[in-house]
């Protein structure tokens, strides 16, 4: 039985179900799991793994975080979210069995279930939808399988997947017409949702895209990607309901809090606060953290003692909603530097082919982005970070498949 064809095919049906089930994709991982350790090719393995620094890294961020557990005072805790990370083995698992010859055919499933998503959202926002999955379901937030803040950062992957293919593969006048068809739904539907981080997600990855397409000088680049997300960003403003209104809010938070140096309690306030807890802990903390695990005890014990002041906002909040701000809590400088060189590491070892390098810097570029909100590796956006990370490491010449080079699909 040829079990590496079974695992490819299996990682097609991951790329189109990770999109829209979490419990499919969980089950897909599961049966991934089961057709790796069948496929053995143990040696193999091994010698790809050892040949990538990234894993290097990776092991030791990994190693440091849990000797963490020495120093910490809730053991429990920090033991569950070393548990957490386990989604990561499956990096290099997809990376020694991937046929890459097939990664065009993994992108296009992803493509296919992020347009049927995208399908729902504007039916749900038009109020057209026929039956009702989910209460959440509303006008006002059309996000059918997962919350705004990572679909609309699966809008910008998939917008920028589309663009990258367009312009590094040969197309039909036909493929061309529905790819910019669906560039540009994508980007309205990013707009009528109520996420604000989407669209900063939309600028930055303009830029990255920009500056590795065109090969721009920095400085141009800036202002290239400025022109164009300001007439973007401008439109939206005036036509979309819910980008007004939340423009406004953010707009009007920042103006509140430099005026009156003092963060109002909404979203944006909030993260202001919790920046203001968490450098209180950093300050008595800085080497080497309180420990993982004990990040969250630290943190409600500050807000008691230390800043009651904000006790009463931010006090139903249970953590920093901020990856850098955990980690450099739990773990100090030395953990936080280990964290960043594992993606400064995956930067370098990205595929030197124009669309797989492109592909993988866009999505590095929203990962880092996003866990300045949110906290990794506890994020449906990390089953999606992991599989785009793996078809964008560049193995090895000798390590290859027989089928190595990326072919362009229809």
């Amino acid at each position: 039985m040829n079990y590496n064809l079974i695992f490819n095919r299996l990682s097609a049906l991951l790329a189109f179900v990770i999109p829209i089930s979490i419990a499919g994709y969980n089950l897909v991982l599961g049966l991934l799991l089961i057709t790796w350790i069948l496929e053995k090719n143990w040696k193999h393995k091994w010698e790809m793994i050892k040949a990538q620094p990234l894993f290097k890294i990776m092991f030791l961020y990994f190693i440091f975080a849990s000797i963490s557990l020495v120093w910490t005072e809730n053991l429990s805790d920090g033991l569950r979210y070393l548990k957490q990370y386990y989604i990561f083995l499956f990096l290099p698992i997809f990376y020694t069995s991937i046929d890459r010859s097939k990664i065009p055919q993994f992108f296009s499933a992803f493509l296919a279930a992020m347009i049927i998503s995208e399908i729902f959202s504007y039916l749900i926002f038009f109020d057209l939808m026929p039956f009702k999955l989910k209460d959440s379901w509303n006008a006002g937030d059309p996000t059918p399988f997962m919350m705004h803040s990572i679909y609309s950062i699966f809008l910008v992957f998939a917008i920028f997947l589309m663009l990258t293919r367009l312009a590094t593969e040969e197309r039909t006048p036909k493929q061309t017409f529905l790819y910019s068809f669906f560039i540009l739904t994508m980007t309205i539907n990013l707009f009528i949702n109520s996420g604000r981080t989407g669209q900063f997600s939309l600028l930055l990855a303009l830029m990255v895209f920009i500056y590795l397409h065109f090969q721009l000088h920095w400085f141009k680049t800036i202002v290239v990607g400025m022109i164009i997300s300001s007439t973007i960003f401008l439109i939206a403003y005036m036509v979309s309901p819910n980008f007004n209104k939340r423009t406004l809010e953010t707009f009007n938070s920042l103006q509140h809090t430099v005026q009156e140096k003092e963060a109002l309690n909404d979203s944006t306030g909030l993260r202001f606060m919790m920046w203001q807890v968490a450098s209180d802990i950093i300050i008595k903390n800085p080497l080497i953290g309180v420990g993982v695990g004990d990040e969250r005890d630290s943190y409600h014990h500050t807000l008691l003692y230390e800043l009651p002041n904000l006790h009463s906002h931010i006090h139903g909040f249970t953590d920093l909603h901020n990856t850098y701000l955990k980690i450099f809590v739990s773990t100090g400088i030395i953990g936080l530097s280990l964290f960043l060189m594992i993606f400064f590491t995956l930067y370098k070892q990205l595929d030197s082919s124009a669309e797989l390098h492109t592909v993988g810097a866009i999505m590095v570029s929203l990962m880092l982005q996003y866990m300045f909100i949110g906290n990794l590796p506890a994020s449906y956006l990390t089953i999606l970070f992991i599989f785009i990370m793996s078809l964008a490491l560049k193995p090895t010449e000798e390590h290859y498949f027989s089928h190595s080079s990326v072919k362009s699909s229809s």
